[in-house]
Order: structure tokens, then sequence, then C-alpha cells
């Protein structure tokens, strides 16, 4: 063993060599990790996560663009240009000092101007049972005057059965100079019906009132620079009818568009809370009146078209596949007016003399609303004398077809327009009338009557119309 003295002097010995060393390698440069480091491969730690760079959404070309095909006619009448053209012409008609009131104006007939209309921060005064509104009647501009604008209210149009805006105004609001406008916490939907029961009457109103919201969620409310009507208000929205009909069967399709139940303005008290209130365009004005007594050349309808989802959305009905290789029809009974004698024997030999048919005898009176759609829905060709029931070419699925029997020499082409507005096939004939009534009004109350042959004949070529539709694919002749 090295004494300690020889060991303190080879320690110190390594020392200063390992000094001198140092010293040299500092005079050649800074030393590189690279010179005394192992030569691992370096393992890189994960780059931080950048987020991915969206790409930018590019158009289709235009050609895939759909664009209205018809007339400029058709679409101020039928398509998104009517909401358009009513948002164009709204009127403020209240003072700046008191801007609670306006109306959108529509004119698609040369016999009048129609109006739907908005008040803001209404209250209800149950003394006079109507909703008063903080408004100052403005004089009109000399432009406004020069461009015949209407006066409120009257120029506000009164309609058949006593209904329309004017009607409203006058039975259901004061504008009040002294009153102030409230915050709202509601929105009021005033209407007076035409009556509960008929099919058709029912949905020109509702299709009215559904143009009426559309108009305001696409108008900007000067005011508040946002639009008179949000989609999220329907929670806190209610219809208040001022008419006194009952319910009738179809009352619940004025959910659409107000959660809040239904009341009628009887039912109202000092209580209630402020609220914006709504008097839609009427049923009267409903631009489907007017393909009445004309041929229409329009050929599709946005409007109708969203109505309809609307209403297979609210009532949950979907559309089944057409997966039956027979043409699905159904017969609309009548059972007072316009029935048509020894149905059931023609209806017999339709069964027996043309191919591919499945026919069913349905009286829509017997189900709720929902389960007629679901019928309809499940419908290939829609059969029946003229009347309400053949409002449901409204709720056909698409490509299907509809034949209508006129009484005598009646020539309403309202159900002829409709269909070809949704794409359908349309069959008519005319049928002698039979019974005892008499004047103008006979078609509404005689029974019609056809001859076997004539029964067959229209009901063939319908159903052949439809054999290459869907999954089906049979020869016509």
């Amino acid at each position: 063993m090295l004494p300690v003295r020889s060991r303190r002097f080879r320690v110190l010995t390594l020392a200063i060599v390992a000094l001198f060393i140092l010293a040299i390698l500092y005079q050649r440069g800074p030393l590189s990790s690279r010179t005394w480091l192992p030569t691992w491969e370096s393992v890189q730690s994960p780059k931080a996560h950048k987020p991915q760079t969206l790409r930018p959404s590019l158009d289709l070309p235009l050609e895939y663009t759909p664009k209205p095909s018809d007339s400029q006619w058709c679409q101020e009448r039928f398509g998104v240009k009517f909401l358009e053209n009513a948002r164009a012409s709204s009127v403020s008609y209240c003072t700046p000092t008191s801007p609670s009131f306006s109306c959108f104006w529509s004119t698609t007939t040369e016999e009048r101007r129609d109006a739907m209309c908005h008040g803001r921060g209404a209250t209800y005064d149950s003394s006079e049972s109507k909703f008063r509104l903080g408004c100052q009647l403005r004089d009109l501009s000399p432009e406004e005057l020069e461009r015949d604008t209407p006066r409120i209210p009257d120029n506000l149009t009164q309609y058949w059965y006593d209904t329309g805006p004017r009607q409203v105004f006058n039975q259901a609001v004061l504008l009040d100079a002294d009153s102030r406008i409230q915050r709202s916490r509601t929105t009021s939907i005033l209407v007076k019906r035409e009556g509960p029961g008929n099919l058709w009457h029912v949905l020109m109103e509702l299709l009215s009132l559904s143009w009426t919201l559309d108009v305001l969620q696409i108008s900007v409310d000067p005011t508040s620079q946002q639009p008179y009507l949000s989609p999220a208000a329907a929670s806190s929205t209610q219809v208040i009818f001022l008419d006194e009909y009952e319910d009738g069967p179809f009352v619940d399709m004025w959910r659409l568009f107000a959660k809040m139940p239904i009341r009628r303005i009887r039912e109202l008290n000092g209580s209630e809370p402020a609220t914006d209130i709504i008097i839609p365009f009427s049923g009267g004005s409903n631009t489907l009146w007017q393909g009445d007594w004309v041929k229409l050349d329009c050929r599709e309808s946005a409007l109708v078209k969203a109505f309809v989802s609307r209403v297979l959305h609210l009532y949950e009905v979907p559309t089944p596949p057409r997966s039956k290789a027979e043409v699905v029809a159904k017969f609309i009974r009548r059972t007072n007016t316009r029935k048509l004698i020894n149905e059931t024997e023609l209806i017999a030999s339709a069964k027996r003399a043309v191919p591919h048919l499945n026919i069913e005898v349905v009286d829509f009176a017997g189900f709720s609303f929902a389960e007629q759609l679901k019928i309809v829905r499940e419908t290939d060709l829609l059969i029946g004398v003229h009347g309400a029931g053949l409002t449901h070419t409204m709720f056909l699925p698409p490509g299907s077809a509809v034949v209508e029997i006129l009484p005598g020499d009646f020539a309403h082409m309202g159900f002829r327009n409709l269909a070809q507005l949704l794409g359908h096939q349309y069959h008519r004939t005319h049928a002698k009338m039979h019974g005892d009534a008499s004047g103008d009004s006979q078609w509404q109350f005689d029974a019609v009557e056809m001859e076997e042959d004539q029964f067959v004949r229209l009901i063939d070529g319908a159903v052949r119309s439809l054999y290459n539709n869907g999954i089906r694919t049979y020869d016509a002749v």
C-alpha cells in the first residue's frame, strides 16, 4: 500500500496533467458536445400539434345552383320572390318617437293590396278588449304619397267571412299616442278565421301565416337593427283567435309556429304581459286562390313545398319508400254533397279492368289529421269528386297523380294548378249532376253520376301514367 504522502502526490500530478490538456483544447476552440458525448441517434420530442387549417369551402359551378324556371309572374306569387317583394314594401306608420307599428304590402292582383302588420310592445286593455300600441300616426311623406303608399287603417283590406287585417285591426288594436311602448315578453298572432272545418280554407290561412312569419324573419326592424322575428321566438308565441268558432279538426296546425297554448281574446285579462302583435296575411289573400278559375303555367312553388315540409315535421309523418309493385290508389268518399252514384260498383269495375291497381275507399272524416297525412303519404294516386278532400294533393309524395271528377260544367282549376306546382300528374273529367238543387250553387249539392266505361277509362289512364314511376316498370299499353 502506498504511503499517504505518495497517494496525495499522485492525485495532484493527475490534476495538473488534466488542467494542462484542457488548456491546450481551449486554445483550439470551444468544445463540441460531439467530441465527448456518445454518438447516440437523437430522439426528437414530438412537435407541438398545429391545428389543421380548414380548407375553404368552394362553391359549385353556377349550373348546379337551382334557378327558378317559372316566369316572373309565377315567382312573384308562388316563389321566394313573393317574400322578397313583401319585405321591400314595409312602411312604418308611427312617428320616430313612437315607432311601434309597421305593415308590409303585397300586390299580386289589380283588385287590391294585401297587408300583414307587426306591432311592438303592446299592452292588453281589458276594458276595451283590445291591444293598445304606443303609436302616434305620422303623415305620409310627399314621396310616399307619390308612390301611392297605402294608409292605415283605411287601406287595410277586408275579406270574405269578415276576415283579414282590417277586420282584425278594427276589432282588436288601438293606436294610442299617450301609451308607452313596453318591453315585450311574448308575441301574439291575432287571427280571425274563416271557419274551422274546411281543410282547403284552413290551409290557405295557415299558408298565409307561414309566409307572414317568413317575411318578418328576413326583414330588419329599423329601430333595433334586428329581424322583426327570430325562429327562437316560437316558444314564447301564442295564437289568439278573435272568432267564436269551435276548435275544429285542424286546430293543431296553428301550433306550427306558436308553441304556447292557443287562446281566445275573450279569455284575456288585464294582467297579460306586454307583447308584440302580428296581423298575418289573410287566407283570402293567398295567391293559390288566384288559380281557381284560370289555367296557370306555373310549375314550382318553394313556398308551398316549405309549408308541406313544416306540416309533415310537426306531425312526424315520414315518407315510406315506394316498395309496392302495384299503384296504390285512394278514392275519397263523400257522404253528404257531391257523392258519386254507384261508387262501389264503379270501383269494383276499375279493379277488374285496370292492371296493377290497388284501390281503396277512404272517408277522411273518420281519421285524425295526423292519420290522414300518413294515409296520403302512402298513396300514389288520389281520386275524388271535387271537394276539400282533394286538398291532400298538397301532401302526396313526389311523383304522384291526382284524378278530379268535376260536376256538370264546373270549371274549377285550383287542384289542377296545385298539382302542377308540386310536380304531380293531373287527370280530370266532368260528370253529370243528379239531384234537385238548382241555380249557380247546384254543383255544390247535387250528386254526380258516371258511366262505367267513362270511369274505368279515367282510372286506367291515370294508373298507366304511373307504370314507370319508382320501382315499377310496366308496359303502358
